[in-house]
């Protein structure tokens, strides 16, 4: 029997097989080597003819072999490439020095970008400081510790898409953190890999992180709909595209800063047809009806919002086979187109298309905290950023038709957003400035602001929801449930002073009213929905006969609610027609008749013992501020205050007989009482 030393010898001897690269290779073919990438990947390597591999040419990667004549011979061998390689999909240099990684010893990636804001110049591995958007990440490489600049990008990646792997997804997140994991539709071509952008730790609740590099591959039919689309709407804007994307960035951002602005401006300025056909149409539709602020304008543009949101719309549909954060910023935006001018209730569409949406962000993982991830600080905060902006269309979708929300407390973990997450990417260089109008060029902190106010006040409703407006159980409650106010007297301190406590550049009126439109009544009209929202749940159940029981939450919380709404009415007195044709977005006409239902909640619902005047004062003023600006509202505004006013005419033409019957009925309750109070002194 050999000895152990004579048989490693052996062995040594009988794998000494000379190898060479460049030729074509086989499957396990041991006289041509593999490339460095599928050797380190542990993974195929087929050549056919020449470098690249099957694998490096599908990525664009450049396909080397080093020479193994030992460790001092690190000279790689270049293989001639089929065709150039492509900026987009850069691998570090494998002899970059190895930094430690976390303790958890899975699988690590390297692949390569930077810390830097993002842009859409290309960088190669020698450019390692300068900004990039556009870097994408290579495949896994097994065995390897992250490089200093090695950092994933989950977007950016041409023809491939990242989708995220959940618990319960097809492989155990620990297997994938064990082996090398791929979908192989033929052992020549990889469909599928898992990437890992997060290697865990020892603890159970702190498991890897999986996402799936998948192919982008489409039938021909879906593409030609996609660029027919693309095409059609650059059509139908011809030269208005830079005017509406200057006036979007005025009017819609400022609100809703759901774009990453250097980063749009940047893609936009380099070549438009690379965004998406629906991401361009919903920012195209959302600017189109702001013609008239803008003074280069002779008159209307040719086309119609709808016109531009069909378009955009029939192309998200055969985009969302392969989501990212554009596509999901583009579900975001087209939610807020105008509706019907027909419809006076919230259209189902809204709430069907928040379903998408969220669908949308959950696939691509922004319900997942990313702070830990391998990836460059600006896509984090993107990721953030968008996570938030989704969970808001959530929550106020939700109350437009009283569903209950899809995203719940247990079913996300990402962090709170913060005001550098908003900051990042909004100071624009002097190259991307001439694109927007000055005001736009910089990072106002009033934005910034504004979202995080809108962030807590829908997080508070959120709560509220959960709380009060469940989908009944249909039995009865638990005795600690049925009298628990607490946690509605908590939210209520969670927003107590809301309209003292905010900064000077929100307030209403703002001081840049002087300039045009405010940009802060949306953000406190949703305040005033989530008081209506709160009021009506300390007051439940408001039946009739809670209006004759002093005890009841109806009468204990009426006198509150009617004082405290009184700022929904000077609210409305303060809103100026000029506010009306600033951006509001869809949500507002929700929570505009929430508020002015509760109104007359607040009428129909007075309690016996109290003298109607105080409710019906409110009714009056909305009544009067309502009419004062559909006089003065163009169509566009007319869309946001016909619904309520409709709801508030048909009380207001009963109001008075109303009243009438409502001082005849206390009158004869009055002279019941005295009777019988009568008769018993006499017994």
């Amino acid at each position: 029997m050999s000895t152990n030393g004579s048989t490693r010898d052996t062995r040594r001897r009988k794998f000494s097989v000379q190898s060479e690269f460049g030729n074509a290779r086989q499957w396990r073919s041991r006289k041509n080597r593999p490339c460095d990438i599928c050797r380190k990947r542990k993974t195929v390597c087929v050549i056919t003819s020449v470098p690249p591999c099957l694998f490096c040419k599908g990525r664009g990667l450049e396909c080397t072999s080093t020479a193994p004549s030992g460790p001092s011979s690190s000279t790689p061998t270049a293989a001639t490439s089929a065709r150039p390689q492509t900026p987009d999909v850069l691998l570090l240099d494998p002899a970059l020095p190895e930094t430690p990684t976390s303790a958890c010893h899975g699988r690590d990636h390297i692949s390569f970008n930077t810390d830097t804001s993002p842009s859409t110049s290309h960088a190669t591995p020698s450019d390692a400081e300068a900004p990039s958007h556009d870097l994408a990440v290579a495949s896994p490489v097994t065995g390897s510790r992250l490089g200093a600049k090695g950092l994933w990008t989950l977007e950016d990646n041409e023809n491939r898409t990242a989708h995220s792997m959940g618990p319960a997804a097809e492989q155990d997140t620990y297997v994938l953190d064990s082996i090398p994991s791929g979908v192989m539709s033929s052992p020549d071509d990889i469909d599928a890999d898992m990437i890992q952008v997060y290697a865990g730790t020892k603890y159970p609740w702190d498991p890897p992180v999986h996402f799936c590099l998948l192919q982008d591959e489409f039938a021909p039919h879906d593409n030609a709909a996609k660029q027919a689309a693309s095409n059609a709407i650059e059509n139908l804007v011809g030269p208005y595209g830079p005017i509406l994307v200057r006036l979007y960035f005025k009017h819609v951002h400022p609100v809703l800063p759901i774009l990453s602005k250097g980063r749009f401006l940047r893609q936009y300025a380099s070549d438009k047809t690379k965004l998406p056909a629906s991401l361009r149409g919903a920012l195209y539709a959302l600017a189109s009806v702001f013609e008239k602020k803008d003074p280069s304008l002779k008159g209307p543009f040719p086309f119609q919002q709808h016109q531009l949101a069909d378009f955009a719309t029939d192309s998200l549909q055969r985009e969302l086979d392969s989501p990212n954060l554009a596509k999901l910023q583009a579900s975001l935006l087209l939610l807020h187109v105008k509706p019907n001018h027909v419809d006076s209730i919230e259209h189902p569409r809204t709430w069907t298309s928040t379903a998408e949406a969220v669908a949308t962000a959950q696939m691509i993982g922004l319900h997942q905290d990313p702070e830990r991830w391998s990836l460059a600080p600006w896509e984090k905060r993107l990721r953030r950023k968008l996570w938030w902006a989704t969970y808001i269309t959530d929550v106020w979708s939700a109350v437009c038709h009283g569903n209950p929300p899809h995203i719940y407390p247990a079913s996300f973990n990402t962090s709170a957003i913060a005001m550098e997450d908003l900051r990042s990417d909004e100071d624009l260089s002097g190259d991307l400035q001439i694109m927007v109008d000055p005001i736009s060029a910089r990072f106002h902190v009033s934005t910034g602001a504004r979202f995080l106010e809108l962030v807590k006040i829908s997080k508070t409703v959120r709560d509220l929801i959960d709380h009060s407006f469940q989908v009944p159980r249909l039995r009865p409650p638990m005795p600690e449930q049925a009298t628990d106010h607490a946690r509605l007297l908590a939210m209520k301190e969670t927003l107590r002073d809301w309209g003292d406590m905010l900064p000077h550049g929100l307030l209403m009126p703002a001081l840049e009213r002087a300039n045009g439109s405010s940009n802060n009544a949306p953000l406190h009209l949703a305040y005033h929905a989530y008081q209506a929202l709160l009021f009506r749940a300390l007051m439940s159940p408001a039946t009739n006969e809670a209006k004759n029981d002093p005890a009841s939450n109806l009468c204990r919380w009426f006198g509150t609610a009617v004082a405290e709404f009184q700022g929904f009415a000077r609210f409305m007195e303060e809103v100026t027609a000029e506010d009306l044709q600033g951006f509001w977005g869809r949500h507002a006409r929700s929570q505009l008749i929430l508020c002015g239902n509760f109104i007359i909640f607040l009428f129909l619902q007075q309690p016996k013992s109290l003298d109607l005047q105080s409710a019906w004062t409110l009714v009056q003023t909305l009544h009067s501020s309502l009419h004062r600006l559909e006089s003065e509202a163009d169509d566009v505004a007319k869309l946001l205050i016909r619904p309520v006013l409709l709801r508030i005419e048909s009380l207001f033409s009963q109001g008075p007989e109303l009243i009438r019957q409502y001082h005849s009925a206390r009158v004869a309750t009055s002279s019941a009482q005295g009777d019988v109070s009568s008769l018993r002194q006499s017994k």
